[in-house]
């Protein structure tokens, strides 16, 4: 029985049954599309894969800016707090001066300096304090751009995910309105995320 067999007639009839499995004639045989339609889903895929880095960067960025801009608020309490208490020690020296007219104008004249060297040094710390409220005001519109952009940005990789599961029933089906609408929502995503990016 060995002898009876012919290793080129095997391999030519295995590739005939390939042939007529892959890509034959007949009413099973796969539509034009269906050799691409898998590699479509892995572009598909990879192009997901950017768009959520790109929207998690987006996300990332938001929460930096927040914490930057609470700190920023935080700081500028403080310098507020702290031109307070020079503004309370200048009226204090000021109120001192003022309330003993029996003192001595050694006295006087200390109070009255004490009180204009606070007032002098108030001023720089209201322009920071100020600087600081205009820093967090800021950053704090900066990171609502971001957080935005990333919700808009996650709606587009929701439809890039949707394309890759209707690219892959449309492979298995070899439904061309499938693809059809595998490209709407993938051309939809796409508009979506560069919509989000364009946001930041």
């Amino acid at each position: 029985m060995l002898d009876d067999f012919d290793a080129h007639k095997a391999i030519a009839e295995a590739n005939e049954r390939h042939e007529h499995a892959v890509g034959g004639e007949g009413p099973h045989a796969p539509k034009p599309h269906a050799r691409w339609v898998p590699l479509a889903a892995a572009l598909l895929a990879v192009v997901a894969a950017i768009a959520s880095l790109l929207s998690n960067k987006s996300g990332t960025e938001a929460m930096a800016l927040k914490n930057q801009a609470i700190f920023l608020r935080t700081e500028a309490a403080d310098s507020y707090s702290f031109y307070e208490s020079k503004s309370i020690k200048q009226h204090l020296y000021e109120a001192l001066r003022d309330a003993n007219p029996t003192m001595t104008a050694s006295v006087q004249t200390k109070l009255a300096t004490i009180a204009k060297r606070e007032s002098s040094e108030k001023k720089p710390i209201l322009a920071k304090a100020r600087a600081q409220e205009e820093q967090a005001k800021t950053a704090s519109e900066r990171s609502e751009r971001f957080a935005h952009a990333h919700e808009v940005m996650e709606g587009g990789v929701t439809l890039f995910e949707v394309a890759i599961a209707i690219v892959s029933i449309a492979a298995l089906t070899s439904s061309t309105f499938l693809i059809y609408f595998a490209a709407v929502a993938a051309t939809g995503g796409l508009g979506i995320v560069l919509y989000g990016l364009s946001l930041q």
